[in-house]
């Protein structure tokens, strides 16, 4: 057994020690360690949050909801914009781009916005906190804690490995999707006489499956093209998107499907009272 674990912290400190030298010394980069005690306190987090919250009142949040969807709103504006002047001012290829290894000021800074988007993922996890204060459980779904869980782990490896080259893309379309995402959030947040501006709601995930299919042609340009960026990791991005395809295509079938054929229903008159006030916005 303990020839085991020996082999496995081997192989643990050889991997960390494969990771791009100029990240290395960067808050949560040295080790996987802090990130790790993240994601265990998050999956811990959600069980115990359900439980407690199970038999109490739901928190409004407001005064906390407005201000923390508009701060990711800021920041992912923020992202979206530097990472494309930055990979302009880079002149990447959209194709193909391979991770440059030098420490000019050019390329440490698109590795210092893959830094603050991995930094945002990990700010991000705080959404299943609120729905779970909320009592919005029913959106504290497998979907849900995946993709926030796998997000920060996935973005851990790239400043690690992999920061700049071929990953602007995702950092840059996935943060372009939030800036509207957390638009929507934060309106919501604002209370019920919102709703009826809130329409498009069902054109997020729209929005989403198409910046993953973007996504996933975007990485496989990069394993198919010998460009300088890590096979291995792109062969991981991949059939980690695909993965998100598959989730969220299941979600909107089920989601907005069902709610068609429900819809149809009662224009006939086939349904039950309770479905109606839920598609007519009454209930969540």
């Amino acid at each position: 057994m303990s020839g085991l674990f020996q082999k496995l912290l081997d192989t643990y400190r050889y991997a960390l020690s494969q990771g791009d030298p100029r990240t290395e010394d960067w808050f949560f980069m040295d080790s996987f360690v802090p990130t790790a005690i993240i994601m265990g306190s998050y999956v811990v987090l959600i069980v115990i949050g359900l439980q407690v919250m199970k038999n109490r009142k739901p928190w409004t949040l407001r005064s906390v909801l407005v201000p923390y969807n508009l701060f990711l709103v800021l920041l992912s504006v923020y992202l979206c914009h530097q990472i494309f002047h930055s990979a302009i001012e880079s002149k990447y290829n959209i194709i193909c781009q391979g991770v440059e290894k030098t420490s000019h000021p050019r390329v440490i800074r698109m590795a210092s916005l893959m830094w603050w988007f991995h930094i945002s993922k990990i700010l991000e996890l705080m959404d299943t906190m609120f729905l779970i204060l909320r009592k919005k459980n029913s959106q504290v779904t497998f979907l849900h804690c995946y993709h926030h869980f796998t997000m920060v782990c996935n973005t851990w490896l790239s400043v690690k490995y992999a920061p700049g080259g071929q990953n602007f893309f995702i950092a840059l379309l996935n943060s372009f999707v939030h800036v509207i995402m957390y638009s929507y959030y934060g309106l919501a947040a604002l209370g019920p006489h919102m709703q009826k501006h809130l329409w498009w709601k069902r054109h997020l995930t729209h929005l989403q499956l198409i910046q993953f299919f973007a996504m996933s042609a975007h990485i496989l340009s990069g394993v198919i093209n010998d460009c300088g960026y890590p096979i291995w990791y792109g062969t991981m991005q991949l059939c980690y998107v695909i993965s998100l395809i598959i989730l969220f295509t299941n979600f909107y079938m089920k989601a907005y499907l069902q709610d068609y054929r429900k819809s149809a229903a009662l224009a006939n008159g086939e349904i039950d009272k309770t479905s109606k006030q839920y598609l007519n916005g009454k209930i969540d």
